[in-house]
């Protein structure tokens, strides 16, 4: 009996051996698809002792503006709500809201890898908040990115305005394309709101959470549906398909954090294609910064 136990070990010993070196999850592995997902990397704000992007394709600086109308842009944080946590962050430091106001901190929209054909792009970020406890009643929008307003060409994640807070992504085409009629909000039905919805999210004031989107294919030439995934700690939550439409003037858009949002925010990133699932996961780590 002795023989067959030692070959038994050795087979697992061997088994175990070839799963270390084969797993896609190997630190080899992750390097190489962080590295490939840095190559597109094109907007980096990490609120390490400043606002502005660390990287960006042109104008990084952080501004306020005085509303949703963003009439007046004044370079720097200008709310004495928003403040840079020292330490704070999940990676050093954090930027962090510490109340309503109708006062926005945003960055210009030309730093917005935009496309007028075929664009596709990724948005990541970092959370910690209790929504249902720490924000004022009403909608929040962590991030609305968009030219004109959150149902016109928008790309935007949300928490709702009724307890519990659902958690949600939004990528509205122009208004025309979308709904044409301009039938009011309240009536439309759910499944024709252009919207992934995450039920009970489990964000908290302990822990941080990481968000990204995915958008590939919005103005495809031949009309074909684009693909839009909501992911949450690098697990996906679900996805849109259909023909999507933005019609932008860069010059007027706008990178909008913190819409009626209290908590802390980190390390947001932007890319200029649709990262996989796999390169999602390498931003969950501290190195993927460098």
């Amino acid at each position: 009996m002795p023989k067959p136990i030692l070959f038994s070990n050795y087979l697992v010993f061997v088994v175990v051996v070839l799963l270390t070196h084969l797993s896609p999850t190997t630190s080899h592995g992750q390097d190489a698809l962080r590295a490939n997902a840095m190559k597109s990397l094109r907007f980096h704000a990490s609120f390490d002792g400043t606002g502005d992007a660390i990287v960006a394709n042109g104008d990084g600086k952080l501004y306020t503006v005085e509303s949703m109308a963003r009439k007046q842009w004044t370079a720097g944080i200008a709310r004495p709500d928003v403040s840079i946590v020292k330490g704070g962050g999940k990676f050093g430091d954090c930027l962090r809201f510490g109340k309503k106001s109708p006062q926005i901190i945003c960055y210009k929209g030309e730093v917005m890898p935009y496309q007028s054909k075929d664009w596709s792009g990724t948005v990541g970020f970092w959370m910690r908040l209790d929504p249902d406890k720490d924000l004022e009643p009403g909608h929040c929008d962590p991030i609305q990115i968009t030219d004109k307003a959150w149902n016109d060409a928008a790309l935007f994640v949300d928490f709702d305005k009724d307890l519990p807070r659902d958690f949600r992504l939004g990528v509205f085409s122009d208004l025309r394309f979308w709904n044409p009629e301009n039938v009011a909000w309240e009536k439309l039905p759910i499944e024709k709101r252009p919207m992934v919805t995450l039920k009970k999210p489990g964000f908290s004031r302990e822990a941080w959470k990481h968000v990204a989107f995915t958008f590939e294919g919005i103005n495809s030439a031949d009309g074909k549906p684009a693909t839009s995934t909501l992911f949450v700690d690098g697990k996906s939550i679900g996805s849109l398909k259909q023909p999507t439409k933005f019609t932008w003037d860069l010059n007027k858009a706008a990178i909008m954090l913190g819409l009626d949002y209290i908590g802390d925010l980190d390390d947001l990133m932007i890319f200029d294609r649709a990262l996989s699932a796999e390169e999602i996961a390498t931003l969950l780590v501290e190195n993927a910064k460098n």
